[in-house]
């Protein structure tokens, strides 16, 4: 029993943040580059605004990959903090941002997450571009220095967020509209769980699940039809706690979260 309560309660809590902000996917793409966020700012030399464009009065969702690395101008870096409300200036009205981890503190050597959501407001002005900065603090020798991200950690570097009058076509990175019914049972479970899928369109999937540090745990490609899909997650040796799983295509990804409590 003294055991079962607090990890009732780390469910409780779990759930609770779930229904209030979206889930902040992270991008196992990064692993494969150098760059410390994912998608990528705006550069002279790849001039694109990589974050998804916002409307007036329609639902945003964005989620920025940080890969943390472990050294800072040369020096040891253990991690990166941001204040849970106001590290991000220049957001448009309505929009707010979460992190995972919960309380922005991101280690190095580890993926961190920094989601972007809310409806934009008819106090903003559409058309117009937001040049968005984060404000933080790397630890170096358990000593923060303030820090201002892309531009001071990488110059010449911006996150520019286009925001488009309420006639605008919303875009479908989120791929969550693609299924009616995305869930696994038994959650919590312990050594297996049955993901259930129903999608309104057959195609190629990546399967992904994650820790919350955004560690990739397992990964395997699925053929889904129209309809209803069924396939059974096999814990294996992953510890107990909180993960999270994808289900992605070029067109973009949809995410879940799952408990293992043996």
């Amino acid at each position: 029993m003294k055991k079962t309560l607090p990890l009732l309660f780390a469910l409780l809590c779990a759930l609770s943040l779930s229904a209030q902000t979206p889930v902040c996917m992270r991008d196992s793409i990064i692993f494969g580059t150098d760059s410390l966020f994912w998608p990528l700012p705006y550069t002279a030399a790849a001039p694109n605004y990589n974050l998804n464009d916002a409307c007036i009065d329609h639902a945003y969702n964005q989620a920025v990959t940080i890969n943390l690395p472990s050294s800072f101008q040369g020096l040891p870096l253990t991690k990166a903090t941001i204040a849970t409300t106001g590290a991000i200036s220049d957001l448009p009205v309505g929009i707010t941002y979460a992190c995972d981890p919960p309380n922005c503190e991101f280690p190095a050597g580890a993926l961190g997450c920094i989601v972007l959501y809310g409806t934009p407001t008819s106090a903003n002005v559409a058309p117009d571009t937001f040049d968005l900065t984060i404000t933080a603090n790397a630890y170096v020798f358990g000593t923060p220095i303030p820090v201002q991200f892309p531009g001071q950690a990488a110059p010449g570097s911006h996150y520019y967020l286009t925001l488009k009058s309420s006639q605008c076509l919303v875009g479908t990175y989120d791929l969550g509209n693609q299924f009616t019914i995305l869930k696994n049972t038994p959650n919590p479970f312990g050594d297996q769980t049955l993901i259930t899928a129903e999608s309104l369109v057959a195609g190629d999937v990546q399967f992904e699940v994650f820790d919350l540090l955004g560690q990739l745990k397992y990964m395997q490609k699925l053929s889904l039809e129209v309809g209803r899909n069924e396939f059974t997650f096999d814990a294996g040796e992953l510890t107990n706690g909180a993960y999270f799983y994808t289900l992605s295509n070029r067109d973009g990804r949809a995410a879940r979260r799952m408990v293992i409590a043996r």
